[in-house]
């Protein structure tokens, strides 16, 4: 699905299914800030009251968890997304001929 970390295909290299209809945008961002860097706010604020440690502490333990649990799952999120979009034939309101004409220049380009 991905060429590179978070860039999509132009077509599936299994089944052939063109990705033109995918635009996850910032989803996957939001969703991973919404599903990790909220909650772990609250363990940070929690660690900072309770225990009033040293900002070392911070940079060894709050620091990594907030990276690390925002960046990786990035490209599993972004994956849902795709896929909820094709299953749902998911696109904004109102657009169906902009994007039949954008693809259809789109296609006409890569002949």
């Amino acid at each position: 699905m991905f060429r590179k970390w978070l860039k999509l295909q132009t077509r599936c290299p299994h089944c052939g299914l063109n990705y033109n209809f995918a635009a996850p945008d910032d989803g996957p961002a939001f969703f991973s800030l919404c599903i990790v860097a909220f909650p772990l706010s609250f363990f940070v604020v929690w660690l900072q009251v309770v225990f009033d440690p040293p900002y070392w502490v911070h940079l060894i333990t709050s620091f990594p968890l907030v990276i690390l649990g925002c960046v990786l799952p990035l490209s599993y999120i972004k994956g849902w997304l795709v896929a909820s979009q094709y299953v749902n034939h998911a696109q904004e309101a109102g657009t169906e001929k902009l994007w039949a004409e954008l693809h259809a220049r789109a296609e006409g380009k890569d002949d």
